[in-house]
């Protein structure tokens, strides 16, 4: 599903299907899915498919339901807040992809959702989720990833938050970057370039480059350390989105660096 809604085509053709209570199609579809998977693989079906349900269940009808009786910003940093926090804390029930201890199922989970919720149900303009790239559009997300380095891979060794440690084996070459691309950099772009900071330039402009680079900084706490790199890494990411308007190319920024840390750092 995350890949059809990539297809501008695809989106409209749901939009122009879509009814008032298919805002529950894709909590609904994907809680199944869940149901299902848990089946397949022999854990407990119920607690899961009830956690994941009411999970996903909750920021479509945030998100919808208050059309018309409080401001667009309002609902959409609602949504993403309750979509947010409970990956960030690790709320939900463990399940893997593969089991046992393949990628967290739960961040796919909220990105299939919040597509739909925003791409069809209740569209959200220029997220910017899709596979069509330009060269220009690589360029700058390899400017922005040359950019970081230079500037934040020295605060981190110099705060002692990162160590040199080069590891270059076959999986950190060549598999890690296609899973850091898909499992952490379009989720984590989604939420914070897509609907974090493309809401608040809406409301508070320019400055809302800044501020979603704060708000990914404070994602990252306790450690002050951590933060400080992680809201330089988002003005990187940010800058990205606002110039390309494509969460995909800010995630490519995002997995780059994040790649960059597996492949030779540790912190």
């Amino acid at each position: 599903m995350t890949l059809a809604l990539s297809v501008t085509a695809c989106r409209e053709r749901l939009r122009t299907r879509s009814q008032a209570l298919d805002v529950l199609a894709a909590p609904l579809a994907i809680t199944v899915a869940i149901a299902v998977y848990c089946g397949v693989i022999g854990v407990p079906i119920m607690p899961r498919a009830a956690a994941f349900g009411a999970y996903l269940t909750m920021p479509a009808v945030l998100a919808c339901a208050g059309r018309g009786r409080m401001p667009d910003a309002v609902r959409v940093l609602a949504a993403a807040i309750v979509l947010w926090l409970p990956i960030e804390f690790d709320l939900l029930p463990q399940l893997r992809l593969p089991p046992p201890d393949g990628l967290r199922a739960a961040p796919f989970a909220a990105l299939a959702a919040g597509l739909y919720l925003f791409l069809v149900a209740c569209p959200l303009d220029r997220i910017g989720y899709t596979f069509l790239s330009s060269g220009r559009d690589l360029r700058v997300a390899l400017t922005a990833t040359a950019a970081f380095a230079v500037v934040g891979v020295p605060i981190g060794l110099a705060t002692g938050f990162l160590e040199w440690n080069p590891r270059p084996d076959a999986i950190r070459l060549a598999v890690a970057p296609i899973a850091i691309y898909l499992a952490t950099g379009v989720p984590e772009e989604f939420l914070f370039r897509g609907l974090i900071q493309n809401t608040l330039e809406r409301s508070i402009g320019r400055a809302a480059l800044p501020v979603a680079s704060i708000i990914f900084g404070l994602a990252h706490l306790p450690d002050a350390r951590y933060v400080l790199l992680a809201t330089l890494a988002g003005v990187a990411y940010g800058w990205v989105y606002q110039v390309t308007r494509r969460i995909t190319v800010s995630a490519v920024t995002h997995a780059l660096v994040d790649w960059m840390w597996v492949l030779l750092l540790r912190g």
